[in-house]
């Protein structure tokens, strides 16, 4: 191992707290899902407010030039607008939030099977580009069918995830220990 590495890699204590603390979180969020959509709904709908007021203050920059439009201050006007409807209607915003997640999968999805279909690609990015493009675009469709449902599932599904990474985070911290032990 490098100096380098030697000098900034995480002590035991930060490992384990990294990964109680993230495990913790994780099962919070699996028993205690609805109060974590409400949650990450509530921050979402903040940080909208946020970005409304940076666009409407500084305005968007792209390769240096200033981008002060009317239609700019139109979009932070609306995405202030849509970060308060989010805190006063957090069901409504959970709704919208999913819709969005499904477009944006149905999309991926649609974009996936045409580079499957079109694309001068190995056969196996074929077959794993067109299996991707097919769940993409059936995730799309369940999450427009049922919002809410597909809101607490993606809840729990990321808590199991954050359970899992905060039990590795701690298994790490045990493997790490004992490898300095020996060196």
């Amino acid at each position: 191992m490098s100096e380098f590495a030697e000098a900034h890699a995480p002590s035991f204590g930060a490992l384990l707290g990294r990964g109680i603390l993230v495990t913790i979180l994780g099962i919070l969020m699996i028993v205690f899902t609805f109060a974590s959509i409400l949650v990450a709904d509530m921050l979402t709908a903040v940080l909208m407010i946020f970005l409304g007021i940076s666009i409407l203050t500084a305005g968007p920059a792209f390769f240096g030039i200033e981008k002060r439009t009317w239609w700019m201050i139109v979009l932070g006007i609306l995405v202030i607008i849509g970060g308060i409807l989010g805190i006063l209607f957090p069901v409504m915003f959970t709704v919208y939030l999913v819709y969005l997640a499904a477009i944006s999968a149905l999309i991926s999805g649609v974009t996936d099977l045409v580079i499957a279909f079109t694309k001068k690609i190995e056969t196996a990015n074929r077959v794993l580009s067109g299996i991707t493009g097919v769940l993409g675009i059936l995730l799309g469709i369940l999450f427009l069918a049922q919002p809410l449902i597909s809101a607490f599932t993606i809840l729990d599904v990321s808590g199991m995830f954050l359970a899992a990474f905060g039990i590795v985070a701690i298994i790490e911290a045990f493997v790490a220990r004992s490898a300095a032990k020996k060196a």
